[in-house]
């Protein structure tokens, strides 16, 4: 079986609850959802070693700190997510691209720097059968530009069902 390893960067308390305010436009819909655990994928790793690419990121992590981003705009990604999409600048770029300096080729399409297809984006709301045009309509009535901050780094190996936390970093 082919290992699947994703590089996600986790949002504090304080930009999750931002997030859940918008969200709450799904009580419009009538749509149950779960408090988010707000985070931006920077990576996702294919058949990659995982012995190896834990030993890299904790040597990336060595010394970052928390940081700032802009939450600037919410959008569709593909027709079955909605997303809130912070300002691609900063220390998000910086980070992104000093960390795909290596191991770069075991990302999939969307997070591979050589693709130059990622797309920062903190996900809201998946569904392959509502009306995403409707409930974005409604999230967007709740959304102001706001910033966010970025306190954690971990690493998950993705499961069939879910995903087992294989590395976590605070960022100090």
């Amino acid at each position: 079986m082919v290992n699947e390893v994703c590089a996600i960067w986790v949002l504090d308390e304080t930009t999750n609850q931002k997030l859940d305010i918008i969200r709450k436009a799904l009580d419009v819909f009538d749509i149950e959802y779960n408090p988010i655990y707000g985070h931006i994928t920077f990576a996702n790793f294919t058949d990659v070693d995982v012995d190896k690419i834990i030993q890299y990121t904790k040597k990336f992590a060595e010394g970052k700190k928390s940081f700032d981003i802009n939450c600037t705009a919410l959008g569709l990604l593909t027709t079955n997510c909605i997303a809130c999409i912070p300002s691609t600048s900063g220390k998000i770029l910086r980070y992104y691209e000093e960390y795909h300096q290596k191991y770069d080729s075991y990302c999939n399409k969307w997070t591979r720097a050589d693709s130059g297809l990622w797309l920062p984006h903190i996900s809201l709301y998946y569904s392959e059968t509502e009306n995403l045009g409707a409930i974005i309509g409604e999230m967007s009535k709740k959304f102001i530009q706001f910033s966010g901050k970025i306190v954690k780094m971990e690493l998950s190996i993705v499961n069939e069902n879910d995903f087992n936390i294989v590395y976590s970093h605070d960022l100090g």
